[in-house]
């Protein structure tokens, strides 16, 4: 990565920050060993769902919480958001999160189970929205699952597509870059689908259904 790259990305997570509250949990995250979403890509997730203004969400990758809490701000009052992990003690931390935040504990819905399994048991085309943050080894056999449960307007927001900068180096042939780039190849090529990459946090890339 380029020192002008990286000046921009620190520049840019502290004009979008402070958080306190998403602050304590990427903190939280990191005791866990796990990679919260950077406070860019936390406010993208907001932004995003306060323009869409998703009424029935789906997260995958609970975490700590703090796309869970991301997404619940952007989200409408009666929003529900489901999201979906493996790590239930991760899961009651996120849970903590959201209620020292003030939104009715209602308004999420844990999941635990392999991401999968569970999303093939939620309604079809029931959804506005759906965030995946997993491994790019285990997106690809996440994504027809996920298409499946949205609506005619709805937004897959996928995470961990660009992985700071290695899916762009060529030398970088390591599985999880591999995947990434396979995906992303993968998609393009998708017809039925309109799609845009964005260079936010390690990346996030948009999908939804071609109009039509």
């Amino acid at each position: 990565m380029s020192r002008e790259r990286a000046g921009d990305i620190t520049f840019a997570e502290n004009y979008n920050g402070p958080d306190p509250l998403l602050d304590a949990a990427r903190t939280l995250s990191h005791e866990f060993g796990l990679s919260p979403v950077s406070q860019t890509t936390s406010s993208t997730l907001t932004l995003l769902a306060r323009l869409l203004g998703p009424v029935a969400a789906v997260e995958v990758g609970t975490g700590a919480g703090t796309s869970t809490l991301a997404l619940l701000r952007g989200m409408p009052r009666a929003g529900i958001l489901t999201s979906i992990d493996t790590n239930t003690t991760a899961q009651s931390a996120a849970r903590d999160l959201i209620e020292m935040a003030g939104i009715r504990s209602g308004r999420l819905r844990l999941m635990s189970g392999r991401a999968e399994d569970v999303l093939l048991r939620l309604a079809p085309s029931a959804y506005d929205m759906v965030f995946i943050d997993s491994e790019p080894t285990n997106v690809e056999r996440m994504i027809e699952p996920a298409l499946r449960l949205l609506d005619d307007n709805g937004l897959l927001v996928i995470h961990q597509t660009l992985l700071g900068g290695a899916v762009a180096d060529p030398v970088d042939r390591t599985p999880r870059t591999r995947a990434a780039r396979n995906l992303l190849n993968r998609l393009t090529k998708q017809d039925s689908l309109d799609h845009v990459l964005l260079p936010v946090g390690q990346g996030l890339l948009m999908l939804q259904k071609t109009a039509g």
